[in-house]
């Protein structure tokens, strides 16, 4: 059932602001607020399910699926960097305790 004209607009506004804030947080990092936009997208689209009125949002959720997809290819890329960080602090752990302990050794 399609929602009233000024209900659809409404809930349209609030897709795109959510589809733009889930970009600029996944940018800037914001994992949280991320987590956070993430539940208010969830509850809109079980609101527009329970409505029966998904399918007039179509071209809006469309829109926010593909942004969403570059919210993960982000959130995939910053995982790799942290796990490489991790790796390369974990392989240069052994050369910092020793170095740590020839300083402490010395009296320094």
């Amino acid at each position: 059932m399609p929602l009233h004209h000024l209900q659809a607009v409404d809930v349209a506004k609030q897709l795109l602001k959510l589809q733009q804030n889930l970009l600029l947080a996944a940018k800037a990092q914001n994992w949280q607020l991320l987590r956070g936009l993430d539940r208010q997208l969830m509850t809109l689209i079980q609101q527009l399910d329970l409505a029966g009125a998904r399918e007039q949002f179509s071209t809006q959720l469309s829109a926010l699926q593909q942004s969403y997809q570059q919210v993960l290819t982000l959130a995939k890329d910053e995982l790799h960097r942290t796990e490489t960080q991790m790796k390369q602090f974990n392989q240069n752990r052994p050369g910092v305790l020793a170095y740590k302990q020839t300083i402490e050794g010395e009296g320094l």
